[in-house]
């Protein structure tokens, strides 16, 4: 069989002159079998070879339309990704600011406290260094009793020594 003859024959039943891919495997099968010109087997060969090439094609492009959505899935995730980051970023800079106004705000309280009377007494004996040493309960005479630091009698002088509280001129 010729080409003629499998276009005439596939015109007939596809409305469709066959491809050249269809022909090839027509021709061979053709040949192989030894068929003739109005072969029941030929006319079931050209359907055949019909439906092979309409399913390869479906399956192109739905495997094509398949790798479209597959992309777009894709893109959409990046940008999930990117929404993801953004909004991260956003929350970790608002709690450091939050914490920051709360830091700043307590500072703004322990200022506000120093430039009271009480702030400036604070500070007169923390300079003369007599809140060190009743801290450290240095001071000549005083004994530490569990947590407290109390007056006594100064070994040296025999006196209990007190603790200015005033700068006298």
């Amino acid at each position: 069989m010729t080409r003629e003859d499998f276009n005439d024959l596939s015109q007939d039943l596809l409305g469709r002159p066959v491809t050249a891919a269809e022909f090839q495997a027509l021709l061979h099968a053709a040949t192989t079998l030894k068929l003739g010109v109005g072969s029941p087997v030929a006319t079931m060969l050209v359907l055949f070879q019909s439906l092979k090439s309409d399913i390869a094609a479906a399956t192109a492009d739905r495997t094509s339309k398949a790798e479209a959505r597959a992309k777009a899935r894709r893109r959409n995730h990046i940008g999930g990704w990117i929404i993801g980051a953004v909004l991260g970023l956003g929350c970790g800079c608002l709690g450091y600011t939050l914490a920051t106004l709360q830091i700043v705000g307590r500072d703004r309280q322990a200022l506000h406290w120093a430039l009271t009377a009480d702030g400036e007494r604070a500070r007169r004996m923390s300079d003369s260094g007599l809140l060190k040493a009743l801290e450290d309960c240095s001071i000549p005479g005083w004994v530490r009793q569990d947590r407290y630091c109390l007056p006594g009698i100064d070994p040296a002088t025999g006196t209990m020594r007190w603790i200015p509280t005033r700068n006298l001129p």
